[in-house]
């Protein structure tokens, strides 16, 4: 019933905005929070969550469109910054030196924090090593572990291959920047074009490791994610030197919330937008309850909505 009301008072709100129309400089109609057509830049990693909401804001406000632009990260800051989208959506603030864009066209700079996501680590059916430690992924990173009997238990004596979305992937960037990795050309790795892509491959390859964003696996309701992971092990990750089996964990809600899966990162939404149009009434929708609940859906971590944990005691 909260919800409906809710959505009640967005359709009276929109309604309310549609009928104030406002023109720029040459009397063309500029969109409003509630109507008009934009685009937005997201990383790859965070095509479904995103498709998600815009499918949810669209039928909530049908005046509406919003163009989803799947990019590497520094692509879709580009397109941005070149008011190709109004929206970019990746998992960092901009630089100083792109910030000075948003001071040349006197715009205010604007960064809102979305929902927390993971870096998931995938292995072939066929491997039965599903256990990593960050220093072991360090160490493959870095080259200095290249086969899989170098890590784990009984692994086999084939080279590892790590895959990547790309060699401007921001699951690439990420790993880099967490072990200090000076370039990315020092890390051997095979691109493909996107995180569906990397899972296809390693579906077909039993050496390789595939790093993707967790939203491509983490919403149990979704036909497509349920049957990537149905082909794929999803290995479970430690920060521990000397781990048991119980310090391992998987990059799903539960332990995203709960701080225990060390792979974890923020998705960001900046805005570039001189007035209040479109891009802020999708950006306000994602970050207000209805577009938490669709994140919480998703498997990932809700950031400007409290989560209520529960513990269940067992008898």
């Amino acid at each position: 019933m909260k919800i409906f009301l809710q959505l009640v008072c967005l359709s009276v709100i929109a309604g309310t905005i549609i009928s104030c129309k406002s023109t720029d400089k040459n009397g063309n109609e500029l969109d409003t929070p509630a109507k008009g057509e934009i685009t937005v830049a997201v990383d790859e990693s965070f095509r479904p969550i995103l498709e998600a909401e815009k499918m949810a804001f669209e039928q909530t406000f049908p005046y509406t469109k919003i163009n989803l632009v799947s990019k590497p990260e520094g692509e879709a800051v580009a397109m941005m910054l070149n008011d190709k989208a109004r929206v970019a959506v990746i998992t960092r603030d901009l630089t100083s030196k792109e910030k000075q864009v948003f001071v040349q066209d006197k715009i205010t700079y604007r960064s809102f924090k979305f929902a927390g996501d993971a870096i998931a680590l995938i292995t072939n059916k066929a491997n039965n090593d599903t256990l990593m430690t960050v220093n072991e992924l360090g160490s493959i990173m870095k080259g200095e572990k290249k086969k899989w009997s170098q890590i784990g238990k009984g692994g086999s004596s084939e080279e590892i291959v790590l895959v990547f979305d790309g060699v401007n992937s921001s699951n690439l960037t990420f790993l880099v920047d967490k072990f200090g990795i000076n370039k990315k050309e020092k890390v051997s790795f095979f691109a493909t074009k996107s995180n569906q892509e990397v899972i296809e491959y390693v579906k077909t390859h039993k050496n390789a490791m595939g790093v993707i964003g967790t939203n491509w696996i983490s919403d149990g309701d979704d036909p497509a994610s349920l049957g990537f992971i149905k082909d794929i092990n999803v290995m479970s990750v430690t920060e521990k030197s000397n781990p048991t089996i119980d310090d391992y964990y998987q990059p799903f809600g539960y332990n995203l919330a709960l701080k225990r899966y060390p792979l974890t990162r923020q998705i960001k939404l900046i805005l570039k937008e001189p007035y209040m149009g479109l891009g802020t009434g999708f950006i306000n929708y994602m970050c207000l309850e209805q577009g938490q609940l669709i994140v919480l859906k998703g498997g990932l971590l809700p950031l400007t909505r409290p989560l209520q944990i529960r513990q269940v005691k067992m008898n």
